[in-house]
């Protein structure tokens, strides 16, 4: 997996076509809570024809070092400079939850090199129930397995479920909390308004952690929005609908 260093630590990436042409686009993904660049699996193997498709894994997650960080700003930063150290330019960043915290962030930042954004599972503000956080310390896996059904739609396939269910069972619950203190301090109600890239809004029919109606506040407060709803698909809709999720 290639690394770069940014500000003296290194961060992990996946990145499709291996070479980047830095005047063609890119596209930079970034994961939610105790996830990491593989949950854009299936963009990088499909979207590498369309622009450079690049996906983080945030400090402290997957093959970047720890620690992890306990505010979206934090990590903002860090993404902003890890497209600066790439020399990426005409950049659609695109988030899942954690992930499109950081990704609104980084739009309400208005670097240069940043051209349209895309949100997935997202909401102006997510706050985190406060009995998880004592709870994903003392029992840890309880609160990891409750997150994997969580996070996908009843209705998808039953593979899909057991391997988001895994994956967040193999996460580390100190990383998981600093992610969930980052969401619960997350509120851009009031600015949202000032993004002025254009913005792709995808939410699953099923999204039980950012409901519809969160992206239809998203849409009706940005300035310059498209809103899919995919149905069948819950939170990570591109784990599982990645064909809907792709087009």
């Amino acid at each position: 997996m290639p690394e770069v260093v940014v500000r003296g630590r290194v961060l992990a990436y996946a990145v499709q076509p291996s070479e980047i042409d830095s005047t063609r686009g890119a596209v930079v993904f970034i994961h939610g809570s105790g996830g990491d660049c593989e949950d854009w699996k299936s963009q990088l193997d499909a979207l590498s024809h369309t622009a450079a498709i690049v996906a983080i894994d945030l400090p402290g997650h997957g093959a970047s070092p720890m620690p992890a960080e306990e505010e979206v700003s934090a990590y903002a930063q860090w993404v902003i400079d890890f497209v600066e150290e790439l020399g990426l330019q005409k950049v659609m960043v695109v988030g899942c939850s954690l992930g499109s915290a950081i990704t609104l962030t980084i739009a309400l930042s208005q670097p240069a090199w940043l051209r349209a954004i895309g949100l997935v599972g997202a909401g102006a503000r997510l706050r985190v129930q406060p009995a998880l956080f004592e709870d994903i310390k003392t029992d840890p896996q309880s609160v990891l397995a409750m997150l994997g059904e969580l996070c996908v739609s009843p209705s998808s396939p039953s593979e899909v479920r057991e391997a988001v269910r895994d994956k967040l069972l193999s996460a580390r619950p100190d990383v998981v909390h600093k992610d969930f203190s980052a969401c619960n301090s997350f509120d851009v109600m009031k600015t949202i308004k000032e993004i002025s890239v254009p913005t792709w809004i995808i939410v699953g029919e099923d999204d039980r952690l950012t409901p519809v109606k969160y992206a239809h506040f998203l849409d009706r407060e940005i300035p310059v929005t498209s809103l899919t709803i995919v149905p069948d698909a819950g939170h990570l809709v591109m784990i599982e609908r990645p064909h809907a999720f792709n087009e």
